[in-house]
């Protein structure tokens, strides 16, 4: 099986479009040859085998980023709020920001054309700076020529593991937005003890400023300080079951869920921050360059002398407020 065919064969594993007469065991084990084929009929991976068999880290290169594109895909919260584009797909590096004000109209007299001038203002293109982000694959990959792993768990380790990276730096740059932060407002920005009155204002904002129903948005924390003067028994079901209220008087809550920031346990999210979205505005945007990269270093520049490869990809991660989110800062 050539270099094509293997890659082609593992991305459709990835995607689940393995023909129904075909297994997931059979697939697999197909993979798993084709990848020892690829390291010279050798069961056994070192640090010569890349020189020796440069073609088994380039079949690598092209199926880790569709892991992590599948991964990014199968999460609710990332469909709904975040823009992606893929530059490998031929998606376009910037993001064009529409220009949302409106013409003021005038009253004017039959016959008369002396009314004043305005001009469309067209929006802009913004751009959003990228980093290299690294992980090395190669004790998953000797595992999986072992036969101590199968394709499916390597898929998912290799996967997982740049998909925490990359949703750090989603929930960081969410967790980021502050009064001071671009677009933001006063009207739009609030802190202080919890009242109703002050969230159904936000929300009746950020709706008018969009022309679009608003969903509330937070930790399951902070989305259970949210109460109400009036509590149905459908809410009542809702706290049971969820563990806060499924609407707040007709806007629903969504929960992100909370995520630990990487190598610590300490929580990433704000516990006590409520966002206020319109359901038309992915405000979070992130690029990704999909092109892997083999970093390959230099052992005279390790203290041991040992030779180390990373599989690196470029990512970056922005909030662009083309419209109006509301944020509710709870003391």
């Amino acid at each position: 099986m050539d270099k094509t065919n293997i890659v082609k064969l593992a991305i459709d594993a990835i995607q689940n479009k393995v023909p129904n007469t075909y297994s997931k065991d059979q697939t697999s084990d197909t993979l798993r040859q084709a990848f020892i084929d690829a390291n010279g009929g050798s069961t056994k991976f070192d640090i010569k085998a890349m020189r020796r068999n440069p073609e088994l880290f380039e079949i690598i290169e092209a199926i880790v980023p569709t892991m992590i594109e599948e991964g990014l895909r199968g999460d609710e919260f990332f469909n709904n709020y975040v823009e992606y584009r893929n530059l490998a797909l031929g998606d376009d590096e910037d993001f064009w920001v529409e220009d949302r004000s409106l013409f003021l109209v005038a009253d004017a007299a039959h016959g008369t054309q002396g009314v004043r001038r305005q001009r469309l203002n067209a929006g802009e293109k913004v751009n959003i700076p990228k980093t290299l982000k690294t992980i090395k694959v190669y004790e998953e990959l000797n595992r999986l020529l072992a036969g101590r792993v199968d394709f499916n768990t390597f898929v998912d380790k290799v996967g997982r593991s740049m998909l925490i990276e990359v949703y750090n730096d989603i929930y960081t740059t969410f967790n980021g937005i502050s009064a001071s932060t671009a677009g933001m407002t006063s009207d739009y920005y609030k802190s202080g003890t919890y009242a109703e009155d002050t969230l159904l204002t936000l929300v009746d904002h950020v709706e008018a400023a969009n022309s679009a129903d608003a969903t509330i948005i937070g930790t399951r924390s902070a989305l259970r300080k949210v109460t109400t003067a009036v509590v149905s028994d459908e809410a009542k079901s809702d706290m049971y079951n969820i563990g806060f209220y499924g609407k707040f008087n007709g806007t629903p809550m969504f929960v992100a869920k909370q995520r630990h920031a990487i190598g610590t346990d300490s929580f990433i999210l704000d516990p006590d921050k409520l966002y206020v979205v319109a359901n038309n505005d992915k405000f979070i945007k992130h690029v990704n360059v999909g092109e892997g990269l083999l970093i390959d270093s230099n052992p005279m520049n390790q203290a041991d002398l040992t030779k180390e490869y990373m599989y690196g990809q470029q990512n970056g991660t922005g909030i662009i407020l083309a419209g109006k989110i509301g944020v509710m800062e709870l003391a």
